[in-house]
């Protein structure tokens, strides 16, 4: 009974999405279509189209191997979560699924993004979209963790080692500090504390928000996991954020842009929460905007800030052309694959 009410709850979660994914996507697309054309006639479309085509293969192809590098290192992540809910799917299997996930969020403009499908497909072979939905979702976290934990290792650096000084306006320090903070912050109170609770009781009128149905189930998700399961995500996450942050320094060498590696430390979990926020197409339009914020201040001309972000965009498009070329030749053989011959007993 337990079993299928939780099911039944994520059948309604992604009736919803299905319901509202073509208004939810065409307001995407339109938002993106909007803040990406403002931007590029603001910096110059000719002149971001020129630090493009100077880009360096060689220098772009190592970016492109450190990303398929890191989706081996989140699929692992993602590994160790459903095992420790007893949900053992193969490693490749879950390779497999996050390159289609990149595929669903690059190429389908809707709400119905990779994560769903991730949840979807596992269901189907698994018969556990529960334990799906919740490893999807402490994925994310632990993610963010990492990012977090080293960021302010680069703001302590940044402190105790006055050679190695990065001049960063004292602004966006304030913001790295307060955005890696709170992640932390915020997840160690969900897991070991009650607070929605709390404030429910305490000012009734934040139950809207308090009792809201998505930030109770993220709360109990992390009360669910051992700790050391947690622990060994955590340990993933680390040298996931350390590769992502090569990746988007390799990237800027591509470019020919000077950029100091620490300020990538800096600004990963800015730029990772940025694409975590569903309010445009696959990050487009917003994420070049905060690229603009966080490297025009330390000196980073804004054609060569937009296009850092366009072609880590192009890394993520690449990924899910694997992605779809996967999702096609399964299908393919599924389809091919001759029927069980029935034999009389």
């Amino acid at each position: 009974m337990v079993a299928d009410l939780h099911y039944a709850i994520i059948c309604s979660m992604i009736n919803n999405t299905i319901k509202n994914k073509k208004l939810r996507g065409i307001l995407q697309v339109a938002f993106s279509l909007i803040l990406l054309t403002y931007l590029l006639i603001r910096v110059g479309p000719a002149q971001i189209v020129t630090t493009l085509v100077e880009i360096n293969p060689v220098w772009f192809g190592v970016a492109f191997a450190l990303f398929l590098l890191n989706v081996v290192l989140r699929a692992y992540r993602w590994h160790i979560l459903l095992r420790s809910l007893d949900d053992r799917p193969s490693l490749p299997y879950l390779i497999y699924l996050y390159f289609v996930g990149y595929f669903f969020n690059n190429f389908i403009p809707t709400g119905f993004g990779g994560d769903v499908v991730k949840v979807i497909s596992l269901r189907q072979n698994y018969g556990r979209g529960t334990e799906a939905l919740s490893s999807v979702m402490m994925d994310r976290l632990t993610g963010l963790l990492g990012s977090s934990i080293i960021a302010l290792l680069a703001l302590i650096w940044n402190l105790l080692a006055p050679s190695m000084h990065i001049a960063v306006p004292p602004p966006l320090l304030w913001v790295a500090f307060f955005i890696s903070m709170s992640i932390p912050t915020g997840f160690l109170f969900l897991r070991y504390t009650n607070p929605l609770a709390w404030l429910a009781r305490v000012f009734p009128f934040t139950r809207p928000v308090t009792g809201n149905e998505k930030l109770l189930r993220l709360a109990a998700t992390i009360r669910r996991y051992p700790l050391w399961t947690l622990v060994q995500s955590l340990l993933i996450s680390l040298p996931f954020t350390l590769n992502l942050i090569l990746v988007q320094f390799t990237v800027a060498r591509a470019l020919n842009v000077d950029v100091a590696l620490p300020l990538f430390a800096l600004f990963v979990p800015i730029i990772a929460i940025v694409n975590l926020l569903p309010i445009s197409f696959n990050g487009l339009g917003t994420r070049e905007g905060i690229y603009l914020l966080l490297f025009v201040p330390v000196g980073i001309p804004q054609n060569q800030a937009v296009a850092m972000s366009l072609a880590y965009y192009f890394l993520r498009v690449s990924t899910g052309l694997i992605g779809g070329i996967l999702l096609a030749i399964r299908s393919l053989s599924q389809i091919t694959r001759p029927a069980p011959v029935k034999t009389d007993t």
